[in-house]
């Protein structure tokens, strides 16, 4: 919809086995299409966390600067852990300063595929805060982060803004 005509761009009804992420991008799609017949484009679009997954890489494969809170288990960052992206894994700063490289993907129990960061038992044996951050008797530390984090980081960098507060929180 088009906030400042009240104007209904596109419309779609689905069944209930998708989840509102999915099925946001078939929607702007739609928008985009509708646009433009009459040269009209979409630079924004504000949505709720529901559709933040899929809709994030779409908008920027779009051109479309998205305005959309992250889901609830996003974190930015992870205490104690700094993320190299350039080496594409976690360092810990905390103890024996462990490495946690990127093991591979996994898919969750609902259906979300993640990417796993784990050290290696030799690194983390002797930490004196093992217990503390591992929480179990097990000698290594895992993190997982969604695939799309690059996504959810700018997404979470935009909604800092004072644009984002004022218009879209």
């Amino acid at each position: 919809m088009d906030d400042a005509h009240h104007v209904i761009t596109g419309a779609m009804a689905n069944f209930a086995d998708k989840r509102d992420s999915q099925c946001l991008p078939a929607i702007l799609d739609q928008a985009i299409n509708n646009l433009a017949q009459n040269n009209i484009t979409i630079a924004e679009i504000g949505a709720d966390s529901a559709y933040s997954s899929f809709t994030l890489a779409h908008a920027e494969q779009n051109n479309i600067t998205a305005y959309i809170p992250n889901f609830g288990q996003y974190r930015n960052s992870r205490e104690g852990f700094i993320y190299n992206k350039e080496q594409d894994q976690y360092e810990c700063q905390r103890g024996n300063k462990a490495i946690l490289p990127f093991k591979g993907i996994r898919t969750d129990s609902k259906g979300y595929d993640k990417k796993i960061y784990r050290s290696s038992e030799t690194d983390c044996k002797n930490c004196l805060l093992r217990k503390v951050v591992q929480g179990r008797k097990r000698n290594l530390k895992k993190l997982d982060d969604t695939v799309d984090k690059t996504y959810y980081d700018r997404m979470h960098e935009r909604m800092q803004t004072e644009y984002a507060k004022k218009w879209f929180v």
